[in-house]
């Protein structure tokens, strides 16, 4: 489903309510003093941003209002589909839909799959002078869960990158726990370049606009030129962002004193750790030092990015839910 016309203080009931899969008396009531500025458009949260090999799989677009955002989860596959565990999905800091366009699919052909951006993506809507601390994104991480798996009681977390940090310190929140959790590219440290951190600093919003457009034509150029295998996620990134959310998270992942080790212990259900031992920006010693923290960690070495948003990467990941994670306790 896509989202009505628009949705704002003023024009809440109809569109709104019928594109969004919610109960139209539940949206009324949680819309009843959203400010102007918190509009959804068909365009902006339906189809603009996915890709057209996920549109079949994408059954519902979902509205999650959290007590300082709103926030908005996909979902992939149907109840007749998906007759495994519900699935969390979490993405990475520069990750769109397109990035996960093979993976995504798959999952959802046996796993219901509510795929969910926090608040530094261009989806969400925030207030003026909201933070995007990472105890915020990791918040919002506790409650996307609260208001999409949790009810179903048994359900499992997939996070990517800066994602799977944000599911590591969310854990505690998480009520109830999850049945199993997959880590892929993790990080202890994010890798946010210094020298991108201070040139985007003192920049004001138009003039990160305007970077933006200077970026996107050769960004675009590489794009097109490894649309074989490609990823996509930078130029994807670039198109839809919104470069002010862009920075404020940049800085925030920057000045990250790094994941806290000694929460790991307290995560017991069972655990895969995903690594990319090609990738630069995700050291595998940081996954597999992960991995040994752990109590129920298994460690895999998916050796490039491009493996670990693919086809053998979702199946490893089913295979191994199907064998341990499903079976197990937590």
């Amino acid at each position: 489903m896509d989202m009505g016309a628009g949705v704002g203080v003023d024009e809440v009931p109809g569109p709104a309510a019928r594109g969004s899969g919610l109960e139209a008396a539940w949206w009324d009531e949680q819309c009843r003093d959203l400010p102007w500025g918190w509009r959804v458009r068909a365009g902006e949260w339906g189809r603009r941003d996915i890709p057209d090999p996920l549109l079949p799989w994408r059954d519902e677009v979902r509205a999650v209002r959290t007590p300082d955002a709103l926030l908005r989860a996909l979902v992939f596959g149907g109840p007749a589909r998906a007759e495994g565990d519900q699935v969390l999905f979490v993405p990475g800091w520069s990750s769109t839909p397109y990035s996960w366009r093979k993976t995504l699919p798959v999952l959802a052909s046996c796993h219901r799959t509510w795929y969910v951006e926090t608040r530094e993506k261009a989806s969400s809507r925030l207030r003026r002078g909201d933070r995007l601390t990472v105890a915020d994104m990791a918040a919002d991480v506790a409650e996307l869960a609260r208001q999409t798996v949790a009810p179903a009681g048994r359900y499992g977390v997939i996070a990517a990158s800066t994602g799977a940090v944000l599911a590591l310190h969310a854990h505690a929140l998480l009520d109830p726990p999850p049945a199993w959790i997959i880590l892929l590219l993790p990080h202890v440290t994010a890798p946010v370049p210094v020298a991108a951190a201070r040139v985007l600093q003192p920049c004001s919003p138009p003039v990160l606009e305007i970077l933006r457009w200077v970026l996107l034509p050769g960004a675009g150029y590489v794009h097109r030129r490894r649309a074989s295998n490609g990823l996509g996620g930078f130029y994807r990134v670039l198109r839809t962002a919104d470069p002010g959310k862009l920075r404020q998270s940049l800085l925030t992942w920057q000045a990250y004193p790094g994941l806290d080790l000694d929460l790991l212990p307290e995560i017991r259900c069972p655990c895969l750790v995903v690594a990319a031992s090609r990738d630069r920006l995700h050291p595998a010693a940081a996954a597999r030092l992960i991995a040994d923290r752990l109590p129920s960690g298994t460690f895999v070495d998916g050796r490039t990015t491009a493996w670990g948003h693919g086809h053998e990467m979702v199946a490893t990941a089913v295979s191994w839910i199907g064998s341990t994670g499903r079976g197990a306790g937590r």
